[in-house]
């Protein structure tokens, strides 16, 4: 870009026309003003427009709490938790309704978490053994 801003002011230089100097410094000022922006793009490339936090707020929080979301007077908001809470779309029979859907990978994640606190009821039930204490049953 800058040997074409050199040629630009050669072509200056040896013009003879005022009509052809205007055109040539307005292409000038264009080419330097791209040239700007160019610059200002290469500086800011690779940095994040905004920091983490900002950026993941809004994930974080319809996250927490997606029902806040879903009861926002917004079409456009309903629609989005349908997409993001749902891997695809509802499946619908008709006459018998909606069927069970596919849940999206971070709703299925979050849903492992509370799984890993649960715990099954052991095979010998909850309370204790007994031990001796037998009852014998008829199916006369």
């Amino acid at each position: 870009m800058t040997a074409r801003l050199d040629q630009l002011l050669d072509r200056i230089a040896d013009a003879t026309s005022d009509s052809m100097v205007r055109a040539y410094e307005r292409k000038i000022i264009e080419l330097e003003a791209r040239k700007a922006m160019l610059d200002d793009k290469m500086r800011n490339s690779g940095k994040p427009v905004r920091g983490f936090q900002e950026t993941y707020r809004t994930a974080f929080d319809f996250l927490s709490n997606p029902q806040k979301l879903w009861h926002s007077p917004r079409i456009e908001d309903r629609r989005a938790v349908l997409k993001l809470v749902f891997a695809e779309k509802l499946p619908y029979v008709r006459g018998e309704g909606y069927r069970t859907a596919k849940i999206s990978t971070p709703f299925k994640m979050l849903g492992d978490l509370n799984m890993a606190e649960k715990v099954m009821v052991p095979g010998t039930g909850i309370e204790p053994v007994t031990r001796g204490f037998s009852i014998r049953c008829s199916t006369n």
